[in-house]
């Protein structure tokens, strides 16, 4: 009895290890060091199934991964909207992990730390072990590793489907890309590190940094955009949100500037007591974004996000999961039965699948809004 029950546990450790394992750290040897950085498969993960794969840059700091981790909340992003993730580490020099972005961040601009071959080799071993949808791969990052971001987008355009740099800074020049990457920025009027009218950071850096406008006009420009800088929605309480579209390869540049938060990723969590901006939740709308773009110079057919328009919930009637238009990511969903009843309640909806609901009326409340949703087979 004693030799079956360790037979069992036996088994149930090593199925553990095959299909439990979410979270997996490794390593590449490049440039006679070994550079570190950690997979987190999404929580339903199919080793049968193609997923898209998105890179996620920490800032410049003694952390490395675990800064932009607890900061983005991405990794619970993977689990709900299934992709794989990537945290990939900065060298660390001198108790710091920071990124050669160009024209930012010392130690690794000094030492000429080629990060961008290391993306390049990590993407390699990536889709050589991990079932990839090489034509779905992404890049985000905050501060120093979204400068990276832009220098991986003039770089490695043909690589990656889209950016979204999150309080960062083209620093990598001349702008000219092997195409017209999408790119969708978030930035805050009161960052004082890198400051969005420009300037010399107020950081350990003494970095001069360019005016946002400059260098998304610099972008556009190259992208030959016919529409610059066209306002969706203005609230000096809350955000701004301005687009540049009708660019070369079907690219758009996106940007959120929010009124509060300072150096910060908005809708995340407040690293080091900076304050942070509720005003969007970046997290959520990058993987919008993200969802509209290949490699391929098309988009999908998912429409493009424009929140200064009511919220809209479709299809309806709906059958299993249901889709929005115009939500930015902070939104609270309630949803009733025709009894008035609380039946459901949470901030993901378009991940919740609803297909063992009864058929029937439903209430569905956003916020203070109310919408009739049918439920059908």
């Amino acid at each position: 009895m004693k030799i079956k029950l360790l037979y069992l546990c036996c088994l149930f450790f090593t199925s553990r290890l095959s299909y439990g394992q979410t979270n997996i750290n490794d390593s590449i040897y490049i440039d006679g060091r070994w550079r570190t950085f950690l997979i987190h498969l999404p929580s339903n993960f199919n080793s049968s199934k193609t997923y898209p794969l998105l890179l996620a840059f920490h800032g410049g700091g003694p952390l490395g991964y675990q800064s932009i981790q607890l900061q983005s909340r991405l990794t619970q992003k993977s689990d709900s909207s299934g992709f794989i993730l990537v945290y990939p580490d900065g060298v660390k020099i001198s108790g710091n992990r920071t990124w050669n972005a160009g024209g930012c961040c010392a130690p690794s601009t000094t030492l000429k730390i080629d990060d961008i071959g290391f993306v390049n080799a990590l993407l390699n071993k990536l889709f050589a072990s991990k079932p990839i949808d090489t034509t779905r791969v992404y890049a985000t990052g905050f501060s120093n590793g979204a400068l990276l971001c832009y220098r991986i987008a003039n770089q490695l355009a043909n690589r990656f489907a889209a950016i979204a740099p999150v309080a960062g800074n083209l620093m990598y020049y001349p702008w000219n890309p092997a195409r017209a990457i999408p790119i969708i920025s978030f930035h805050s009027y009161l960052d004082q590190n890198v400051k969005y009218w420009g300037g010399i950071t107020t950081g350990s850096t003494g970095t001069y940094f360019p005016p946002q406008d400059s260098i998304l006009n610099l972008i556009s420009l190259n992208y030959v955009c016919k529409n610059k800088k066209d306002t969706l929605f203005h609230n000096i309480k809350q955000y701004d949100h301005f687009k540049y579209s009708n660019c070369a390869c079907n690219a758009i540049i996106e940007q959120y500037v929010s009124y509060d938060g300072e150096h910060s990723w908005p809708g995340g969590l407040s690293s080091g007591g900076v304050n942070v901006s509720n005003q969007f939740n970046a997290t959520y709308l990058m993987w919008q974004f993200f969802q509209k773009y290949t490699t391929k110079c098309q988009t999908s057919s998912i429409s493009n996000i424009v929140e200064n328009s009511a919220i809209q919930v479709y299809p309806n009637p709906m059958q299993g999961k249901v889709c929005l238009k115009n939500a930015i990511g902070t939104e609270i969903f309630d949803l009733y039965n025709s009894q008035g009843q609380l039946i459901w309640s949470g901030e993901n909806i378009q991940d919740k699948d609803f297909s063992d609901f009864k058929n029937g009326l439903y209430f569905l409340k956003i916020d203070k809004k109310l919408i009739r949703l049918i439920k059908t087979d």
